[in-house]
């Protein structure tokens, strides 16, 4: 017997060896080995739990998990693999049933209490990860994680001031999640802080040449700075990517027109409208057809708004516009009344 435990004893470690330094298949033999030799030794079974978890064979992990608590329900080891792997199967109610029994053994783990918050976000408990996120950075100090899930939570809900202080506290650890760059782009431009929303956007695009979540932001930033020929430049590099978005068909359509190109402008109205019905398209179309004095043609793209939205108010509006032009013989819109 003392032969055989120290053979268990030696293959373990040389299989949790192999394990840490990726050389999965080789691990996985001697760890059968050794299951074969002891399938009760807890610190096999864990192994192999911890194995098949690293290659994505959750059901499998799970069973040597559950073998694990058949012996010993408080092992920690098999409690915490347990959430991660029905994390790893996106089974976040199960996560928190395992992480929760391992929290109650080891109640200072802040890097599960992060993940429990996380999964209770996904599942809309924003209560309770909020509490979780919070003592986790109460415990831990300065846990990144904790504030990167904080400020992710706060933003999802709207919070913009505790967003950023918690994006603020996350970028002393790393300043180059474009996640987190593009999150805080978003909320400069929602205040209208087009320089400070720009340098955020620009960063990630210069870790990610084609996030199209930032070339949006930042046509957007230019857009509100009125550098129309920049925002058309950015719009239409996510169009190579989106070419079905029909908002950015109609945004690219407006800053044409702003910029009084209306063939161009036009065109991709018509892009938009191919996709289905949007309001902002027909109106644009109708100050196009108004800067060329066909009124006619202008007053029925509002009468197809009205056809669908009868009390959208723009469409009534530029009816009464093109009825008092129509009747004063005079010129089309004007570039200051074009909506940008």
């Amino acid at each position: 017997m003392p032969d055989l435990n120290k053979s268990v004893v030696k293959l373990s470690k040389r299989a949790y060896y192999l394990m840490g330094r990726r050389r999965y298949n080789e691990a996985e033999k001697v760890f059968q080995e050794a299951y074969a030799l002891n399938a009760e030794n807890a610190y096999i079974l864990v192994g192999l739990g911890d194995l098949y978890r690293k290659l994505k064979n959750f059901p499998k992990a799970i069973k040597y998990y559950d073998m694990v608590l058949d012996i010993d329900p408080v092992n920690v080891f098999a409690l915490r693999g347990l959430g991660n792997a029905y994390r790893g199967m996106k089974k976040p109610e199960k996560s928190l049933e395992y992480w929760d029994r391992y929290l109650q053994c080891n109640r200072y783990d802040t890097h599960v209490m992060v993940r429990m918050a996380d999964s209770y976000k996904k599942l809309g408990k924003y209560q309770e990860a909020t509490a979780l996120y919070d003592k986790a950075i109460q415990i831990g100090g300065n846990d990144k994680y904790a504030y990167l899930g904080m400020g992710t939570l706060r933003y999802k809900l709207g919070d913009d001031d505790a967003a950023l202080a918690c994006f603020e506290k996350y970028q002393v650890f790393d300043e180059d999640n474009v996640a987190v760059l593009t999150m805080l782009g978003n909320i400069f431009q929602r205040r209208k802080e087009f320089d400070k929303a720009s340098a955020y956007f620009r960063k990630t695009i210069e870790l990610d040449p084609d996030n199209v979540f930032a070339l949006y932001g930042l046509g957007n930033c230019e857009r509100g700075l009125r550098h129309f020929e920049e925002a058309i430049a950015l719009w239409r590099r996510v169009l190579e990517f989106e070419p079905e978005n029909q908002n950015l068909n109609t945004r690219v359509g407006d800053a044409y027109l702003s910029l009084e190109k209306l063939d161009d402008s036009q065109a991709f109205y018509e892009k938009s409208l191919a996709l289905g019905f949007d309001p902002y398209a027909y109106l644009g179309l109708s100050n196009i057809c108004l800067k060329r004095n066909e009124f006619d043609k202008a007053a029925h793209c509002c009468k197809q708004i009205i056809e669908k939205l009868p009390d959208n108010a723009r469409a009534i509006k530029q009816l009464s516009r093109i009825d008092a032009l129509r009747r004063e013989g005079g010129e089309g819109v004007t570039g200051a009344e074009v909506r940008v």
